[in-house]
């Protein structure tokens, strides 16, 4: 099964540590309502740039949710950006799990989008098979 959500929303925490970690809680909503997305991703800005760990929670409209853990990806700035998005990111996700009718699923999601301090908006491309 292949899901594909355009999800926009806030940045509702944003920390920023002194050995070049950072951190951002997103929540967004669909823009026709069927989907909301809770998450958080942790990158490094220091030496060594990374993506290192985060989570994902895509709600449909019915209740039923997939689960997903960050594999790897690239938050960067964006030089020279100019308005609200000033990172771009792409995301990998193992989902592993859910309720409803997600409950026995397996796979992956993968997303591309921008995100400031303010917001974020991307699209999530989500791939289940049955565990």
């Amino acid at each position: 099964m292949r899901i594909e959500i355009e999800i926009a929303g806030d940045v509702v925490e944003w920390q920023e540590l002194l050995n070049g970690t950072r951190t951002a809680t997103i929540e967004g909503v669909s823009a026709d309502g069927a989907w909301t997305l809770v998450g958080g991703v942790t990158w490094n800005i220091g030496l060594a740039e990374n993506t290192g760990e985060g989570d994902l929670t895509l709600t449909a409209s019915d209740g039923d949710e997939l689960f997903g853990t960050l594999v790897n990806g690239d938050v960067a700035e964006i030089e020279g950006a100019t308005g609200d998005a000033d990172h771009a990111m792409r995301l990998r996700y193992e989902i592993d799990g859910g309720s409803g009718r997600y409950e026995s699923v397996a796979g992956e999601a993968t997303a591309e989008g921008t995100l400031s301090r303010g917001g974020f908006e991307g699209r999530w491309r989500v791939e289940l098979a049955d565990r």
